[in-house]
Order: C-alpha cells, then structure tokens, then sequence
C-alpha cells in the first residue's frame, strides 16, 4: 500500500518549469498562465540561452518554454548541449520554420508567436503528459514488480520510431499522432500528410520520413508514397503487370515495381 501511494505522488507530483524568452511579453505571458496552475511551479525565467542551460543544470525541470531564437545560446543547442536533461520541451518562435527540427528534438510542442491563451494551455497539456509518462517510466525501471523478479526487457528500438508528427496548415503548427495517418505522398519539397478528409504537410524527404516509421506499420510502395497498412483495403492486379494499392477510405496507389519484393515480404510476415 506504501509504495502504491508514493508511486501516484510521484507521477502526480507539482511539475517544475522553467521559462526561457528574450522577449518581456511572452514570459509575462508564460509566467501568468502558469501561475494559474496549482500543479505547476516556476523554478525559473531566463532571458538567454546560457542562462538556460545553466538553470537547467541547477533546477532539473521538469518542462522547458524554450525560445528558438535565443541570444547567445540558440534554443535548439541548449536542449542538445543539456544532454536530454528536461522531459519535456515546449519550443517557440514567430517562424514554422523551425517545427521539423522541433520534431526531430521530440518536443512535447512547438507554439507560433504570437499565441493566444488557448494554445499555451494545450501545450502545457501535452508538456504535463510527457512527464508523467517519463515518471512513469522512471518508476518501472527502477521498481522490482516482486521479490527476485528480473527486470523486463523493453526492445532498445521501440522508441526509435516517431508517434507524433509536427505538420503544417491553415498556417499554424500542430502535432499529429503518427497512427491516425493514412498514407503519405511527396509533393515538391514537401511530404503531404494524409488524415481522413484532411491534408496537412511537413518538410522534409520521404527516405528521411520513411527511416522515422515503424517498419511493422507503415509501407512504402513507391518513391512518392508511404502507406499505413492499418489502412489497408486491397491489392489488386493490372493487365499489364503493375498493381493498385487500395485503401479503407477509396485512395488509389501504384504500387512501384522496385518496392514490389519488400512489400510482399511485408505482406508475408503480417500474414
């Protein structure tokens, strides 16, 4: 009974965050919702990035708000030179950008400025979701399940693999969970997300996409296209020997004659 009540005060316990903008307004603003916040306690409001990474190093926050474009030390390299000391990492810019590299750093979010109340608080969400998660790990790592039990062997490659992507549209960012995807398809210097009805875009390759992907879930079937074989429907032939990839919601794929082997290979092992 002890160590189930110290195990939920833990994950429960007051979230530590830090404050990092060179701009008076946003961290009044930051500093003014947060406050609001009973679970949350600011250790800290800093106005560069050396003072950042110094505070990180001092206080072990919990969340950072992180401006991109700090002086002296640019947002980006504090989270890098703190070593992945914080959680959870909200970025911040008047620039979109930034968000495939705020991805890439797996920030819990990434906020356009200037934002409205709204949008902060749902970023505050997320950011206390990624630290209970992280606390919830810290306490199965650490905690025996019984006496003499060995500890479980979590696969090293399953958190390689990306579960949220930051996409543009309609000109704001937003984070979108990798499993409600249909399929991805390249368009110029951008890869369009597919969601539904919805298109959304990020910027970047599709070989650089395809390497972020779990293998078991999503297939690429040509050098413009990935697709989510949750959302798969059927396979049919052509007379002329290619094929057509046909999903739950009616889109119609090629399937490449170079991708066509790993496919099937695929298509074997998940039978």
């Amino acid at each position: 009974m002890a160590t189930e009540f110290s195990t939920a005060a833990y994950i429960a316990a007051k979230f530590r965050a830090l404050i990092a903008d060179d701009q008076r307004s946003s961290r009044e603003a930051i500093t003014r919702l947060l406050q609001e916040d009973d679970s949350i306690e600011i250790v800290d409001k800093c106005v560069n990035g050396r003072e950042a990474l110094e505070a990180i190093d001092r206080h072990s926050p919990d969340m950072v708000f992180l401006d991109v474009h700090l002086p002296e030390l640019a947002g980006f390299q504090v989270v890098q030179s703190s070593g992945g000391k914080v959680p959870a990492v909200v970025f911040l810019s008047a620039l979109d950008r930034y968000a495939a590299q705020a991805f890439e750093a797996d920030a819990a979010d990434y906020i356009l400025k200037p934002f409205q109340d709204e949008r902060l608080l749902q970023a505050v969400a997320r950011a206390k979701l990624r630290v209970q998660m992280e606390r919830g790990k810290m306490l199965t790592t650490q905690e025996p399940t019984s006496p003499g039990a060995a500890p479980e062997q979590v696969p090293a490659q399953e958190a390689q693999y990306a579960e949220r992507l930051a996409v543009r549209s309609a000109g704001r960012i937003f984070f979108q969970k990798v499993q409600q995807v249909d399929c991805f398809t390249a368009a110029a210097n951008y890869i369009q997300v597919h969601t539904g009805a919805q298109i959304h875009r990020i910027r970047c390759t599709m070989n650089h996409l395809e390497a972020r992907l779990d293998p078991r879930r999503f297939a690429r079937i040509h050098r413009c296209t990935v697709i989510n074989l949750d959302r798969l429907k059927d396979i049919r032939p052509l007379p002329h020997g290619d094929y057509i990839v046909t999903l739950l919601d009616g889109k119609e794929f090629t399937l490449s004659r170079n991708y066509r082997p790993k496919f099937r290979k695929l298509l074997s092992s998940l039978s």
